[in-house]
């Protein structure tokens, strides 16, 4: 298969009730990101996914298939799938062998988010939204486009697809406010998850020593935020 339509899965998750609300799916991991956020716990998609080996698209295909009747949904994650030219093929071949397909991506790439939805080919999108967009260098450690950030916010917000928004919120790296004022960019969402911070194979190592907000400061936050965004709920999830 050529490189441009092979799809490289790094990692595989048979079945979650993490990753797709109120539903068990299976989960798919891309290798590479275009993002440096220190408090990354999946830092070898970002920084070693060349050595880590690819999964046979076959085999999980054929896994999918034997299980359909229990597990009809699929997330694809990672790193960052939309840097993935065998995204488009890949998620069609899904939704070709019947399960919904969802998105997970940091908005970096919208013109990709657009297509894949405006051709049916992904059912919902979460969307990671790291902060204030204002200052998004101080969460993503590297030059980012705003603009294609801005972009992807507006168009999930449009209410083309079923979508979410979650931020991860790391003590000394966000002050409350920052969570606030994100909530408050993406007011009118589906959903707005307040995911605690793990301290766990950072990419970052320094930040797998930071303690994680306590259980009643995040409760404080996710009441604040649910007086911002309708449907705001907080997750300890270990996939950010």
């Amino acid at each position: 298969m050529s490189d441009a339509r092979k799809f490289p899965i790094k990692g595989f998750i048979e079945t979650s009730f993490l990753d797709w609300k109120d539903h068990l799916s299976s989960v798919i991991f891309t290798g590479g990101c275009n993002f440096r956020c220190p408090f990354c716990h999946n830092s070898e998609l970002v920084l070693q996914h060349a050595r880590l080996a690819d999964i046979p698209e076959e085999a999980i295909v054929a896994h999918l298939r034997k299980f359909r009747k229990w597990v009809d949904r699929v997330v694809i994650t990672g790193g960052e799938p939309t840097l993935q030219k065998g995204l488009h093929r890949f998620a069609a071949r899904l939704k070709e062998e019947g399960f919904c397909v969802k998105l997970d991506t940091n908005g970096s790439n919208p013109e990709v988010v657009k297509k894949l939805v405006r051709e049916g080919l992904v059912d919902y999108v979460a969307m990671d939204i790291k902060g204030p967009t204002m200052v998004y260098e101080r969460w993503c450690g590297i030059q980012v486009d705003r603009e294609k950030i801005e972009e992807s916010i507006d168009f999930l917000l449009s209410g083309e697809i079923e979508h979410e928004f979650r931020m991860t919120v790391v003590p000394f790296l966000h002050r409350e406010d920052d969570v606030y004022e994100a909530a408050r960019r993406v007011r009118g969402a589906r959903r707005f998850t307040v995911q605690s911070f793990v301290p766990r194979n950072t990419l970052n190592p320094a930040f797998a020593h930071i303690r994680p907000h306590s259980p009643d400061r995040i409760g404080r936050i996710r009441q604040n935020v649910e007086g911002i965004v309708r449907d705001a709920q907080v997750t300890r999830t270990l996939r950010q």
